[in-house]
């Protein structure tokens, strides 16, 4: 079985890494200001709308806004130089 999340996460360390011009996870891992409150803006703006979904019992749209918080969540861990390990070992731990 596939880890999701893992796998995203590696996508985005890429990005980091070889920063290719055209990417819009490249442009959020920018070591700017602007990059580093895009990407927190993100979160903001992506949460706002998960719970509006929720709100609104639009179950395909929860699904769509959850995974745009999941992504950006990834990509602020990737801007502090945490590792998803740290997400994933704190949610092993609230079982």
């Amino acid at each position: 079985m596939s880890d999701p999340l893992r796998e995203l996460f590696d996508v985005i360390e890429d990005r980091k890494e070889t920063m290719p011009e055209n990417s819009y996870t490249a442009s959020l891992l920018a070591d700017d200001e602007k990059g580093e409150n895009a990407a927190l803006e993100k979160v903001g703006e992506e949460a706002t709308e998960f719970l509006l979904a929720a709100k609104d019992g639009d179950t395909d749209e929860l699904a769509h806004e959850g995974a745009d918080v999941v992504y950006h969540m990834l990509v602020v861990l990737a801007q502090q130089d945490m590792d998803v390990e740290a997400l994933l070992a704190e949610l092993d731990d609230r079982r």
